[in-house]
């Protein structure tokens, strides 16, 4: 296996599964009727305890206020994001097979930001780029008609 392969396996398809098991616990949660304060501080534990054992098996550690911005950030979309995936399911009934796919066009974003912002543009195919965001689009529409 390849560097490149190995770094897809790690950073993408095993995170696919991840965020897979992520989005099945959403429903099962909300389904149990937490209230989204509650729900959002249960992910947030269960998020420090896997920052906790980082920091414990990593040698160096590297903190300043401007790194950690870029983080919080990070941690304020998704949280906001997921608790509208959560409204979402417990009082508008839209079933977790429908929505999963339409919050799943992030994709979109991220890739377009990373284009401009971060020059990908110069390292990537951009033809099957393009193939690829207009299948994820067909496939949100297709989902959610």
């Amino acid at each position: 296996m390849t560097q490149a392969q190995l770094g897809l396996l790690i950073g993408g398809f095993i995170p696919a599964i991840l965020f897979g098991i992520a989005g099945f616990f959403q429903k099962v949660s909300t389904n149990q009727g937490i209230t989204l304060g509650v729900h959002l501080i249960s992910i947030g534990v269960g998020v420090v305890v896997i920052g906790i054992t980082l920091c414990i098996f990593q040698s160096e550690q590297s903190f300043t206020i401007k790194k950690a911005i870029p983080s919080l950030v990070v941690g304020m979309s998704w949280g906001l994001g997921m608790t509208l995936v959560a409204l979402a399911i417990i009082k508008y009934a839209v079933p977790l097979s429908v929505i999963t796919p339409l919050y799943n066009m992030n994709t979109l974003v991220t890739v377009a930001a990373a284009l401009i912002i971060f020059s990908e543009w110069k390292d990537v195919n951009m033809v099957k780029l393009v193939l690829g965001s207009l299948l994820i689009v067909g496939g949100g529409i297709l989902v959610s008609s």
